[in-house]
């Protein structure tokens, strides 16, 4: 089987790009391991932004509850909200959210395969052979799109076994949650609660939420038992109907992600913003600029790494500074005690916790914190010279 361009992995990266290529007139075909769309699991938070970029017909499908405020608590209960304006943010269902993502692409004329994993891969100065348990595809250039075990980057040389930083994460979806807000999503810190990560609540509407942690250094799923223990008002009468666990990459962008018809996109790439652990936007976008620079190298007939390296060029430019000063944080709050996270949502502003989140303006945070006795050592000049 021929085409022009192989995809690996039917994500939210992998569908982008292979739809902007496939809109030029070249052929290319999506080869997913899993049996279905969105198998991994997912918070399913996104922005505003993410969903008028994705190219979808309608959302009305996979739009499950509208988001106008985000709490965070500290390890004391203290806690912190940040309001946003109605219709900034959702939670999604990211399967309905996949597979219109798929129709869309399917409109264009790519071919999704699913329950094709990669078992083999060759490339030369020809191209790339794909193999899978059903058969072989050839083609000039190949997508690796296939999540943070990628088959592409492994196989072809751009990463090496445990080089890659991982969280394992664990998630219940829940019926029957009492919310105080339906419209709030709830992020909690503190080594009781999640070691060097966070336990979250996102609702999904009608008692329905998402209910998860990532923790780092031991087993994920006690501490997610616990919270829910801890939590009486909400969880007393609820049910869990669903258990989705795997890790999330929080390294950051691999060092190399382009080499002669070859590129990575999306988690497999690192485009993660390690310390919220959110890839849909930062992924789509890579899938985007990835498609983009497919197309006009395909036009050129020159799939060499120097012509596909204008991808990460323009990528770094602002998603690739934000995924560092990201990790940055993440590096510096992870060496916080709970009473260094006490103390610091007693003097941390909404915008603050915005910005170190989002890789946003971290040199403002770090400025401010200068001024502050505890935190001038312990996480501003940590910022400014990591």
């Amino acid at each position: 089987m021929k085409c022009d361009v192989i995809v690996v992995g039917a994500g939210p990266a992998g569908l982008t790009a292979a739809n902007i290529i496939a809109r030029q007139g070249f052929a290319v075909s999506v080869l997913e391991r899993e049996r279905q769309l969105g198998v991994k699991p997912c918070g399913e938070a996104a922005s505003k932004r993410t969903i008028e970029e994705a190219v979808v017909s309608s959302t009305q499908d996979f739009i499950m509850q509208e988001i106008n405020c985000a709490t965070i608590y500290a390890p004391n209960g203290q806690n912190i909200s940040i309001e946003r304006e109605a219709g900034e943010g959702y939670i999604i269902n990211k399967t309905l959210f996949l597979q219109s993502l798929a129709e869309k692409a399917v409109e264009t004329g790519v071919h999704i395969h699913v329950n094709q994993p990669v078992v083999h891969l060759q490339r030369d100065d020809a191209g790339v052979t794909v193999e899978t348990k059903d058969g072989a595809w050839e083609a000039r250039l190949i997508l690796g799109a296939d999540g943070f075990a990628s088959t592409v980057a492994r196989k072809l040389g751009f990463e090496t076994p445990g080089a890659r930083r991982l969280i394992p994460c664990i998630q219940y979806n829940m019926v029957n949650c009492r919310l105080t807000n339906t419209q709030t999503t709830e992020f909690y810190l503190g080594r009781k609660v999640a070691p060097l990560g966070y336990a979250w609540i996102f609702p999904k509407g009608d008692g329905k939420a998402n209910v998860g942690l990532g923790v780092r250094g031991t087993s994920a799923r006690p501490y997610l038992d616990q919270f829910i223990r801890d939590h009486p008002s909400i969880f007393a009468h609820a049910e869990i109907v669903g258990v989705e666990a795997a890790p999330v990459t929080i390294s950051g962008l691999l060092e190399k992600i382009v080499d002669d018809r070859v590129m990575l996109v999306g988690e497999a790439a690192g485009q993660v913003i390690p310390l919220t652990g959110g890839g849909i936007h930062s992924s789509m976008v890579g899938g985007t600029m990835a498609g983009e620079t497919a197309v006009k190298a395909l036009d050129e007939e020159n799939l060499t790494r120097g012509r596909l390296m204008r991808y990460p060029e323009h990528y770094n430019k602002h998603w690739g500074k934000r995924i560092s000063d990201s990790l940055k944080a993440l590096r510096v709050l992870e060496k916080l005690s709970d009473e260094d996270l006490n103390e610091l949502a007693s003097i941390i502003e909404p915008q603050d916790v915005l910005d170190l989140a989002n890789g946003m303006d971290i040199a403002r945070v770090a400025s401010k914190f200068l001024r502050h006795p505890m935190f001038s050592l312990k996480i501003a000049k940590a910022l400014l010279t990591a």
